[in-house]
């Protein structure tokens, strides 16, 4: 039976069909394989034996450290960790669940470093004070501390706008409040206002610290091998303990 003129057209039509699909076909492969070749090359900056999320943290902080928060960009941080920009939003939904992971994982290592110190201080000792404040101080300088990258972001937070100050609630202040009763526990005729000072003028020392840019030797001339951070410590230790001393000190005198 002859073809109809309708299945001739039909018949004609496929060979066409066939040629797009084609074009289509290879155009997808060939973006298929650039996509590919662009995030090994984009992984090649990140380390790979981390699980993608822990990649994008590292990313996200040395990113926030550089850029602030305001200049970090998703698309940036992604190609840092190595990792489509959409498992960013998969895991932190936006740049500020973003901000608030990266601030929350420090902060999390930090403070149960310092609660360990803590614990283990023998507060009716002679060195209650040094040894409460070793435990406040040491944490952020070490380890935990997450290294320069993550002291930038660390001094910016008391000095930022109303979502640094959220953060700082929510991470810092019930430990904060851990510190501060110890200090109550030892002076125990001293008011709470004078130690909670004592307390945030210690966290200004620290933030003078954190960075390690060797600040006071430059300012004399000196230069050489960046000071140990047991040294830094010690002379944290020093100064805190000495001005939460002579705030104790100044307010008996008050009272007589």
């Amino acid at each position: 039976m002859p073809a109809t003129p309708y299945l001739r057209s039909r018949q004609n039509a496929r060979p066409q069909t066939h040629r797009r699909l084609g074009n289509r076909a290879k155009l997808l492969t060939d973006r298929s394989v650039s996509f590919i070749k662009k995030g090994m090359n984009n992984a090649a900056t990140a380390d790979n034996s981390l699980p993608a999320r822990a990649r994008i943290l590292d990313a996200a902080e040395l990113t926030f450290s550089e850029d602030g928060f305001s200049g970090a960009g998703m698309k940036a941080i992604a190609n840092r960790a190595g990792v489509a920009q959409g498992l960013l939003h998969y895991h932190f939904e936006n740049k500020e669940g973003l901000y608030a992971a990266v601030i929350a994982r420090r902060a999390g290592d930090i403070n149960a470093e310092r609660i360990a110190r803590l614990e283990n201080v023998d507060l009716t000792g002679p060195d209650a004070l040094p040894a409460i404040m070793e435990a406040f101080l040491r944490p952020p300088l070490g380890p935990a501390g997450g290294g320069i990258a993550y002291a930038r972001i660390f001094a910016g937070l008391l000095v930022s706008g109303q979502r640094e100050t959220d953060l700082v609630t929510q991470h810092y202040d019930p430990v904060a409040k851990r510190f501060i009763a110890a200090l109550c526990a030892i002076f125990p005729g001293t008011q709470a206002r004078t130690l909670s000072w004592g307390y945030s003028l210690a966290i200004g020392a620290l933030i003078a610290t954190i960075a390690r840019s060797d600040r006071p030797e430059k300012l004399i001339g000196q230069t050489g091998a960046p000071t140990d951070t047991d040294t830094v410590v010690a002379r944290l230790v020093t100064f805190t303990a000495g001005g939460i001393r002579a705030a104790v000190a100044a307010e008996e005198q008050q009272k007589t």
